[in-house]
C-alpha cells in the first residue's frame, strides 16, 4: 500500500501539471483561433499536442477558394495529437504567401494580422485575470500595510509603525505584497527609500534590508492581511477587512501587471549586472513539474479545497508566464512575428517570407537547444546523486 500511495503522491500533481498545461495552452491557441476567424483567415488545423495525430474531426465550414488534391473543398482540421505538450493553430497564408485569396492571411490587412497574432497571450492573460478574480475573492491577500514590526529590525529602528502602509520604494509604487518582496529581494542590501502614508501624512524613511538566516533581504514587518470569503476568522477576531469583487478585480489586474513586467525586469537587471532574487532562473517543463509536485504535496495535507486553491494558483501563474514569454520578441514565438509586423508598418512593405522565415528557423533551432540545456539541468537537480541537486520550495514571505 505505501508503494501504491508513493506512486499516487507523485502521479497526481503530475497528471494535475499536464492539465493545466493542456489548458492554458489550449487557450492561447483559442486565442488565435478566435481572432483569425473573426479577420476572415481561414484556419487549417487546430491542434492540441505534438506528433503523431490520435484523434481528429472536420469542421463544416469549407473555405472559399482552395480545394485538396482530391477536388474536394476544405475545411478545418481539429486534432489531438500524443504529446501533450504544446499545439498550434495553423492559418492558411502564415507561412507563405498565396496571392488572390480572401483568406489567406497575408492579403489581410496590417492590424488585423497583429490581432491574431496577440490573441494568443491576450486569451492567456483574460484567463489569468479570471482565476486570480476567484482566488482573491475566496482566500484574500496580504498588503503592503504594516501590522507589526520585529524589534531590532530595520523597520522598527527607522521609526516605522503598525498601520503604516508603504506606497512606494525608490520611487516605484508599490500595491502588491509580492512586489514589496521582489524588491526587497533584488536589493543587494543598499539603502531604499521607503515612502509611508501614515494617518493622511507622508512620511519618508531610508534604510537597508538585512539579510536574514534563510538567504533572503528582509526589513523585519508582517503584512496586513485582507481576508476572503472562504477564509475562517476566529470569533475574538473583531476587526477586519473582506475582499469585495471591485478589490478582487483591481488586485488581479496588479497580479497580472506584476507577472508580466517581473521576466522584463529580471532581463534588464540580469543585462546591467544587478542582483537578481535567490533562485530566479530559466525553468524547464521538467523543473515547473518538480515545483509543482512539491506544492500539491505541501496543500494536500491541509484538505482538498487548500490543494484545489494552490493549483488554480500555478494554473494563472502558468497562463500569465506563457502569454508573457510568447510576447518576447524571440525568433519563432509571437513576440518576433509581431516585430516583423511592426517593421511592415513602418516600413510601408513586408520583410520578405523567405528572411522571416530563415529568423524563425534558426531561433527555433536555438529555443530548442536552449530547452535541451535547461530541462537537463532540472534532471540533474532531481537525480538523487546529482552534486547539483536541490529542493524545490516555495518562496518565504517576510
Amino acid at each position: 500500500m505505501s508503494d501504491i500511495a508513493g506512486i499516487l503522491n507523485i502521479g497526481i500533481p503530475i497528471l494535475i501539471f499536464m492539465l493545466i498545461l493542456g489548458i492554458v495552452v489550449f487557450v492561447h491557441e483559442f486565442g488565435h483561433y478566435i481572432m483569425a476567424r473573426r479577420a476572415g483567415i481561414f484556419v487549417e488545423e487546430f491542434a492540441m499536442g505534438m506528433g503523431p495525430k490520435l484523434l481528429e474531426f472536420k469542421g463544416k465550414k469549407p473555405a472559399k477558394m482552395s480545394h485538396n488534391a482530391n477536388g474536394e473543398v476544405e475545411v478545418t482540421l481539429y486534432t489531438l495529437r500524443a504529446l501533450p505538450l504544446g499545439g498550434f493553430c495553423k492559418m492558411r497564408g502564415m507561412e507563405e504567401n498565396i496571392p488572390d485569396d480572401p483568406e489567406a492571411m497575408n492579403n489581410k490587412p496590417l492590424f488585423s494580422r497583429i490581432l491574431v497574432i496577440a490573441g494568443g497571450s491576450a486569451m492567456n492573460f483574460l484567463l489569468g485575470i479570471i482565476l486570480f478574480i476567484v482566488l482573491l475573492y475566496l482566500t484574500g491577500y496580504n498588503t503592503p500595510i504594516v501590522s507589526s514590526t520585529i524589534e531590532g529590525m530595520p523597520a522598527q529602528q527607522a521609526g516605522l509603525q503598525e498601520g503604516d502602509r508603504i506606497t512606494h520604494i525608490n520611487g516605484s509604487r508599490v500595491t502588491l505584497w509580492e512586489n514589496f518582496m521582489f524588491m526587497l529581494d533584488t536589493s543587494g542590501g543598499r539603502p531604499m527609500d521607503f515612502r509611508v502614508m501614515r494617518d493622511g501624512q507622508r512620511l519618508n524613511f531610508t534604510f537597508a534590508p538585512m539579510l536574514t538566516e534563510s538567504g533572503a533581504y528582509h526589513i523585519g514587518i508582517s503584512s496586513s492581511f485582507r481576508v476572503g470569503s472562504l477564509t475562517y476568522v476566529p470569533d475574538w477576531l473583531t476587526e477586519y477587512e473582506r475582499v469585495g469583487i471591485s478589490d478582487s478585480f483591481f488586485m488581479s489586474l496588479e497580479m497580472i501587471s506584476f507577472h508580466i513586467r517581473t521576466p522584463f525586469r529580471m532581463i534588464a537587471r540580469w543585462l546591467t549586472r544587478q542582483p537578481l532574487p535567490d533562485g530566479a532562473g530559466v525553468m524547464s517543463v521538467v523543473g515547473i513539474g518538480a515545483e509543482v509536485t512539491v506544492i500539491y504535496q505541501e496543500a494536500i495535507q491541509h484538505g482538498i479545497m487548500p490543494m484545489v486553491i494552490m493549483m488554480l494558483f500555478i494554473a494563472g501563474l502558468i497562463s500569465v508566464a506563457i502569454g508573457t514569454m510568447n510576447l518576447m520578441p524571440i525568433p519563432a514565438l509571437d513576440g518576433a512575428r509581431l516585430v516583423f509586423l511592426i517593421i511592415e508598418g513602418i516600413r510601408r512593405k513586408p520583410v520578405s517570407q523567405e528572411r522571416e522565415g530563415m529568423v524563425h528557423m534558426v531561433g527555433f533551432v536555438l529555443l530548442m537547444v536552449l530547452l535541451l540545456v535547461v530541462v537537463t539541468r532540472d534532471i540533474r537537480r532531481l537525480w538523487p546523486d546529482s552534486d547539483t541537486n536541490t529542493q524545490y520550495e516555495a518562496p518565504l514571505e517576510e
